[in-house]
């Protein structure tokens, strides 16, 4: 069993947000290219299906995580326009 270190929420926070930052410069705002819920969804799955085959091709958790910010910062895109 690898013992977990819990990170602190407000550095979670700011990693989501550092991602939402790069996916508005990569792009562009919401408002520049609006989606449907079930676009974001589309999105969404698409993302949590890097995550997942990032975590079953490594042998440790780093690269699914990155990959799940990818997903939680595309569904916070969906919240700021819904």
């Amino acid at each position: 069993t690898q013992r977990r270190t819990v990170v602190n929420r407000n550095d979670v926070y700011e990693a989501i947000d550092t991602e939402r930052n790069w996916q508005d410069r990569k792009w562009g705002s919401v408002e520049q290219h609006p989606h449907e819920v079930g676009g974001w969804l589309t999105i969404m799955r698409k993302l949590l299906t890097d995550a997942e085959a990032a975590w079953a091709a490594s042998n440790g958790d780093s690269m699914a995580l990155h990959e799940i910010r990818k997903v939680v910062a595309v569904g916070i895109a969906c919240g700021e326009q819904h």
